[in-house]
Order: C-alpha cells, then sequence, then structure tokens
C-alpha cells in the first residue's frame, strides 16, 4: 500500500503524520514543546533543539514503513506562503523531509504551515472552490481567501490582527492565572466554572482585528472579579471579535463559505458562538485544528499526482 508523509515543526508542536491513497489519515503523531511553568513560549533555538529531540523519539518509537511504502513527503518549509516568511523551526521539517525523500526514493514536497492547516482542517469537510479561511492560533490571526487548486491552494490574506494574535491574549490571561503554556484548555476549562459574563469591549476596523483592548479590561476585571468569569468574558470577547470582523470579510468578498481552524478553534465555547452566528461556517475537526501534519499528508498524496504549491 502506498502512504504519504507530513511532517510540521511549529512553534507548539513536532509532529508527523500519514494519509493513504483515499487521503485517509492512517498515524498521526504529535509532541508537544515544553515550556517551562511562568514561560510566555520558546527561542526559536530552544525550539529547533527540541523538535529534533522529538523526532528521534517519535521515529524511534514508531516505525513508519509498517504501514506501506511510502510515495511522497510534504514538510513544512515556510510559515506562510508569502515572501519573506521564515522561522527557524520550519528548518527542521525541510531537514527531516529531504532524508525521508532521500532514504524512501520517494518525492519530496515543500508545502508551508498555513497550506498544512488549511488542507487539515477540510478532512472531512466541504471543499468548496473558493472560501474564507480563518487562522487563529497563538501566533496568526487572519482571515484568508483561499482558491483551491488541483494540488494545493491559492491564498490572500483578507483581514488580520493589528497588533497581537488571539491566542496571545489567553495564553497571557493563562500566565497571570498561573496556568501551564500554551493555555488555551485550562482557560476553558476554568471558563465553565462561571455564573456570569463582563461584557468586554472589542474592537474591530472592517476586517481589522484589535485584542489588546481585551488584554488591558482582563488585566484590570481580575483585581475584582473571579478567574472564571473573567476566562469566560475573554472566550466571548475573542468570538465576537472573530464574528465581526468575518461577517464584514463575508460582505466584502461575496463569498459565504468560512472555515476555521487554528489552536484557538479548538475551544468549544468559541466554535458554539460562531457556529450560531455564521451560518455557513465549517470547523477543522478538534484533533485537526490544533498543530498538526495531517494536512500536508495529504498534500503529498496531492502533489505526487500533480505539481507543487
Amino acid at each position: 500500500m502506498k502512504v504519504f508523509l507530513g511532517i510540521d515543526t511549529s512553534c507548539y508542536t513536532t509532529s508527523a503524520a500519514l494519509a493513504d491513497e483515499d487521503k485517509n489519515i492512517v498515524c498521526n503523531l504529535k509532541i508537544p514543546l515544553e515550556v517551562a511553568q511562568g514561560k510566555k513560549g520558546l527561542q526559536q533555538s530552544q525550539a529547533v533543539f527540541l523538535h529534533i529531540r522529538n523526532l528521534r523519539t517519535m521515529f524511534e518509537r514508531n516505525i513508519l514503513a509498517s504501514y506501506g511504502d511510502i510515495a511522497a513527503v510534504c514538510v513544512s518549509a515556510a510559515p506562510r506562503p508569502q515572501e519573506g516568511s521564515y522561522m527557524p523551526v520550519f528548518t527542521v521539517s525541510a531537514m527531516a523531509g529531504a532524508l525521508a525523500s532521500s532514504v524512501t526514493g520517494a518525492g519530496l514536497f515543500y508545502a508551508t504551515h498555513q497550506h498544512g492547516h488549511i488542507a487539515a482542517a477540510l478532512i472531512g469537510n466541504r471543499k468548496p472552490e473558493q472560501f474564507l479561511a480563518v487562522h487563529v492560533s497563538g501566533g496568526t490571526t487572519e482571515i484568508l481567501k483561499v482558491a483551491a487548486q488541483k494540488t494545493g491552494f491559492d491564498i490572500e490574506v483578507a483581514g488580520a490582527t493589528k497588533d497581537i494574535a488571539a491566542g496571545q491574549v489567553i495564553d497571557r490571561l493563562g500566565q497571570m492565572l498561573a496556568m501551564p503554556f500554551p493555555a488555551g484548555r485550562y482557560v476553558e476549562e476554568c471558563a465553565q466554572g462561571s455564573t456570569g459574563e463582563l461584557g468586554f469591549k472589542v474592537s474591530t476596523n472592517g476586517t481589522e482585528m484589535n485584542f489588546s483592548g481585551v488584554e488591558a479590561q482582563m488585566g484590570r476585571a481580575l483585581k475584582t472579579h473571579s478567574a472564571e468569569t473573567v476566562c469566560a468574558s475573554v472566550l466571548t470577547a475573542v468570538a465576537k471579535t472573530l464574528e465581526r470582523s468575518v461577517k464584514e470579510a463575508v460582505k466584502q468578498s461575496g463569498l459565504c463559505d468560512v472555515l476555521f481552524f487554528g489552536g484557538v478553534m479548538s475551544n468549544r465555547k468559541i466554535r458554539a458562538y460562531l457556529a450560531e452566528r455564521i451560518p455557513e461556517a465549517q470547523f477543522a475537526k478538534i484533533e485537526y485544528s490544533a498543530d498538526n501534519a495531517a494536512g500536508l499528508a495529504v498534500l503529498a498524496s496531492d502533489f505526487e499526482r500533480g505539481s507543487e504549491v
């Protein structure tokens, strides 16, 4: 049986995945990068070291050849499909992919982290010819206008945060509450105990978003309100900000199909809020929402039959 290998080394997770000839994910491996308690994240040099260590562990514990003959490899070689887009962490996936290709004789294809996210988010969802893709994570908050190609996607930025990413607000709240990093899961759990919300003001300008105001409000609110109430209020403010900007992007582009993905979109409270208010919304499955290599494995299958992104 032919299988297709995807490898991704993002700022948060080391991941490798295999897809079969029908694009079913038959192996989905992920190891989070370790961040010390109280730290906001990792320096790129630290992350590169951890990815190398994680890949060794991953390949020692899992015999990928047992799933079939690797026919093609696709890796994330850059964060986004934009000129000058670069982060050192992605040199690790590029190196690992080149090694896998050399050893197996499989074709090697380079994509971006964002291409992989979109492909993963489409697993189990409809794939319109054109749609809006909303990438919401700790490092990125963008609304993308996407045209599906025979292989890969044509991507154009239609809106974005003008200050900090949505995930940064959540992580900074977690840091204030002495939660582990990244804090998304812990903030979501804390919010479940809330009995009310504070109605934080949100800031948008067309398809542009600002989250620093929410950060300021949550800092003040923690002095007088419970952690549960503040966590719930922050998540609602993030969802409301996304709702306003995405609806404006729908209006401007004429595209009604919207696909949400990224680590922040693993949050069930935010997903439920947006699902009620954006009729044509689709969401990446939880297991494919945060950083993963599953979409790159699917793209490897496409690229083997066509051309590169």
